[in-house]
């Protein structure tokens, strides 16, 4: 546990739901209510649903730490997956900082 980075509760969160194949997805939405379009982060589960709470926030510390990737990306849209070269490494000590937290 002494190299995986001190996580918030969020993004211990994210990580296991990006472990069982989710994806952050930050794209470009067009607003409901305004009418006006903006860049959204949602969390996605691996059969597409989002993951509600978790957002661009999390996605940043993730993606600070090193965690997530893009995996793809299109003009108005980035997908980010786990890490894979970390994903084997550190998928013990993730799970024993859940237990911890």
């Amino acid at each position: 546990m002494a190299d995986l980075p001190a996580l918030s509760s969020m993004a211990r969160k994210a990580l296991e739901v990006l472990k069982e194949g989710g994806e952050f997805r930050y794209a470009l939405e067009m607003s409901s209510y305004t009418r006006r379009e903006q860049f959204k982060a949602r969390l996605k589960t691996a059969s597409g649903r989002t993951f509600r709470g978790i957002g661009i926030s999390t996605m940043y510390e993730l993606k600070g730490h090193g965690l997530i990737v893009p995996a793809n990306s299109t003009s108005v849209s980035t997908y980010y997956r786990l890490n894979p070269s970390l994903h084997s490494n550190h998928a013990s000590e993730i799970n024993n900082c859940e237990s911890q937290g």
